[in-house]
């Protein structure tokens, strides 16, 4: 069932594509009238997105009921008739939630747009309490997975209810839709559609191992059940990482607006990018080194696949996230038209790399497969566009960025296996030795890792914390 579950969300998951990047021109657009102060295009500009959202929002609820038609036909291969019945009543209510997802998408892009991501952030954390724990209750009362595609479709709906009403009474901005200036559609089209395509490669990157899985392979409920526990790992993981990007771009806007040059630019992608590498550096040693335990005790020894899984996909996140800033100046300036189009090519290669390997080892050739296509597609590519775009000296980037940090994971990582092997035999065990290895990590890295400036940062927060305790 859970298999099942993972599939009718990789499917309903390129609806969400229908955005065609319009996300990132409303934190760029709407970060640029608030820097300039000017309420009135904020108005109207709110106006024409949410005319574009509602077209958006039907679109997806029309194409949600075809794909909802047809399900059966395209799994017949990989599901039984039980799974496929059940596949379409989670399809339907996930198709609900991803309509009204986009039906309202403009007020948190606005939200991030005015830097207020404390409201965002606490939204963001609440909406995951309150699923968690509703989600526990109806599984312990023997509920199943419908139940859990019903309580994200209500607790949606509440969080988007308070995002609207947040914009609307607290940031004082109403869509305005006399007079609307449609001059502006050109730049913003243009603008979008190649972080569209961006979109796209990212999400058939992650999605489409899930979907070949369901059509080629046999009796594919189970596995796909192994890959998805790996995938959601690695989902969190990057999750991780969004915590960053998606507050960056205002700051970048502002940035860009002052004309910085190459050198400046280079030194924010080496201060931000370090902060990032730091954080998920930790998250990385600790799974590498207690992740397969984990997994055994937490679903079994049959799910062991999972841990190569998510090793696979959570290395090459963990630079793409780290670099991630690099991407925000590319829209920003304005320049991510190559980057689209390499990242589509490649994606292409992840496709029939994945075809190939799946016949050789299903769950295994379909991680080595996106794994392979991310390393060349959104690590190796950026880098030559990052040099070329922007003109960043990658020998000084890579030189900044790893300064003090990769010494301290390489104690950190060598300490964390020996724990891992001769101490971490029980799950209560292994989280004293994760509790261990964080604290070995934090320490060393503000010893040897972080350099002064950084240091100050921490005293800084530090400082900010005590006071408001007080």
């Amino acid at each position: 069932e859970y298999g099942v579950y993972k599939l009718s969300f990789s499917i309903i998951s390129y609806l969400v594509l229908l955005d065609l990047g319009i996300g990132n021109s409303i934190v760029r657009y709407m970060s640029k009238y608030h820097v300039k102060d000017e309420k009135k295009n904020s108005r109207r500009f709110l106006g024409v997105v949410t005319i574009y959202y509602i077209i958006i929002a039907c679109l997806t609820f029309l194409i949600g009921l075809i794909l909802v038609y047809y399900f059966p036909s395209i799994f017949s291969k990989g599901l039984n008739s039980n799974e496929i019945i059940l596949g379409q009543k989670l399809l339907f209510v996930t198709i609900i939630t991803t309509a009204i997802t986009l039906l309202t998408a403009p007020y948190p892009y606005i939200i991030i747009a005015y830097e207020k991501f404390v409201f965002s952030k606490t939204c963001s954390i609440f909406k995951v309490i309150i699923r968690v724990i509703l989600n526990l209750i109806v599984l312990n009362i023997g509920m199943r997975s419908l139940s859990l595609v019903l309580i994200n479709l209500l607790v949606t709906i509440i969080e988007r209810l308070v995002s609207i009403f947040y914009v609307i009474f607290k940031l004082k901005i109403k869509p305005e839709f006399k007079n609307l200036d449609f001059s502006f559609i050109k730049s913003i089209a243009t603008y979008s559609s190649f972080i569209f395509l961006q979109m796209l490669a990212t999400q058939i990157n992650s999605m489409a191992d899930q979907l070949l899985l369901g059509i080629l392979v046999s009796s594919s409920a189970i596995i796909i059940g192994i890959y998805g526990i790996g995938a959601q790992i690695s989902q969190y993981f990057q999750q991780i990482g969004s915590a960053f990007t998606n507050v960056l771009m205002p700051g970048v806007v502002r940035m860009v607006e002052k004309d910085a040059k190459s050198e400046t630019i280079c030194t924010e992608m080496i201060k931000i990018g370090r902060i990032i590498f730091m954080s998920l550096l930790l998250v990385w040693i600790g799974f590498l080194c207690y992740g397969e335990k984990f997994i055994y005790f937490w679903v079994g020894k049959e799910y062991s696949e999972a841990f190569a899984v998510s090793i696979l996909l959570m290395t090459a996140y963990l630079f793409i996230y780290t670099e991630s800033i690099g991407t925000q100046i590319l829209w920003a300036l304005n320049k991510h038209k190559e980057q689209s189009i390499i990242k589509i090519s490649i994606v292409i290669l992840n496709i029939i790399l994945t075809i190939f390997l799946i016949k050789w080892k299903p769950i295994l050739g379909a991680a080595i497969g996106t794994f392979i296509s991310l390393l060349l597609g959104d690590i190796i590519t950026m880098n030559i566009v990052f040099r070329k775009k922007i003109g960043i000296s990658l020998k000084n980037y890579y030189s900044g960025l790893f300064k003090g940090i990769i010494i301290v994971g390489i104690i950190t990582t060598s300490i964390s296996l020996i724990l891992s092997k001769y101490f971490a035999n029980n799950f209560m065990l292994m989280i004293i030795s994760i509790i261990a290895t964080g604290i070995i990590y934090v320490t060393l890295i503000y010893l040897i890792g972080m350099n002064e400036n950084e240091k100050e940062m921490i005293a800084k927060i530090l400082s900010k914390f005590i006071k408001k305790n007080k």
